[in-house]
């Protein structure tokens, strides 16, 4: 899924807080305490794509899936490696 119209920064900065989520030992929690921040920092402009009902949060939530699963995909041995 493309990211709609967004610039290359905003882009940016929602895969890289899905990458971190996605690493986190307890990503839930830690996506509950951004979630917690931009309620509190009332910063939607920056961070509105973490709630569900931001346009972006389909984008945000396909590139931490994409990133968990690449995370969990085991990495092909190469033939040197055997």
């Amino acid at each position: 899924m493309e990211a709609p119209s967004v610039s290359a920064e905003e882009r940016h900065r929602i895969e890289r807080v899905a990458r971190f989520v996605a690493r986190d030992r307890d990503g839930d929690m830690a996506e509950a305490l951004l979630l917690r921040l931009l309620t509190i920092t009332r910063n939607g402009r920056r961070w509105g794509f973490l709630a569900p009902e931001h346009p972006l949060h389909p984008y945000y939530l396909q590139q931490k899936v994409s990133e968990q699963c690449r995370i969990l995909r085991p990495r092909p041995v190469a033939a040197a490696d055997r």
